[in-house]
Parts: structure tokens; sequence; C-alpha cells
């Protein structure tokens, strides 16, 4: 569990990063292309809870001391990290979305043309991505204080 020059920019970047893909998984996608329905209503109450769940790992980070002093983190919480963010972008620009009018159109559906059922099929496997690459952060950032503490001893 060694430090790398990545982790530098994933140590800056866990924390925007934490606050900027809730916003564009629930109202940002519209920029880029989506309607923007009840998902992103909503979005204004769970996308809080969902900017504090990410911030889990990056504050767990706080406990390795390793990491603090090089300011960088770890090699394998920076490949979780990486998936994470990628999964929710994907999840982002796929996820199905309705108004009162009916369904509307992920950015998937207007980038490439895809179906709706392809669509939310795409969905689906980048939430489960999501879900494992934020369980595996947690796991990551904990092993790394864990680390950082037998070190210390």
């Amino acid at each position: 569990m060694h430090i790398e020059g990545t982790g530098r920019f994933v140590y800056y970047a866990q924390w925007p990063a934490a606050v900027f893909l809730p916003v564009f998984f629930f109202i940002g996608r519209g920029n880029v292309g989506a309607g923007v329905g009840w998902l992103g209503f909503f979005g204004l109450v769970y996308g809080v809870i969902v900017i504090a769940v990410l911030l889990v790992p990056p504050v767990l980070t706080l406990f390795d001391r390793e990491v603090r002093r090089a300011r960088a983190t770890r090699l394998w919480y920076d490949i979780a990290s990486a998936v994470l963010w990628l999964g929710l972008l994907v999840a982002g620009m796929t996820v199905p979305d309705a108004a009162d009018s009916g369904p509307l159109d992920t950015v998937f559906m207007n980038w490439f043309g895809i179906s709706a059922e392809t669509s939310a099929a795409l969905f689906a496997l980048a939430a489960g991505v999501t879900g494992l690459a934020y369980l595996a952060s947690v796991v990551t950032a904990l092993r790394g204080v864990a680390a950082a503490r037998r070190a210390q001893a």
C-alpha cells in the first residue's frame, strides 16, 4: 500500500468531486443534453445526503498519517476513487428520469441514439460498479489508516 504520483491529484480532487458529482447526477446532466425531471427535484434533498456519504472516504484518509504528511493518497485508494467517480459520471448520463409529461431522454440517448431500455441497463451496471467502488474506497481508506498505525507502533 504505497503512495504514487496520482495520489496527489486524488488527495485534492476528492473533496470537490464529492460535491460536484452528486450535483451533476441530479441537476447538472441537464447541461449536457439530458432532460431533468423529478429526479432533479428530489435531488435537492437527497443530494445533500449523497454528498455526506461521498465525503466519508476523504475524511477517513485524514486519519492516515502518511497520507496527511505526503498530501497524497495510496495507490489502491486512487484506483477505487477513479472507478467511483467514473461510475457516478456514467450513472448520471444514463439515469432514467421523468416529468409530469412522461419519460425524459438521458444524455446517452441523445448523444448515441440508444433506447431507453439500454440506457436503464447501463445505469444499473454503472450503479452497481459505483456501489462496489464506494465500498472499495472505504475499505482501502481504512486499510491505509491501519497500515499507518502499524508503522507507527
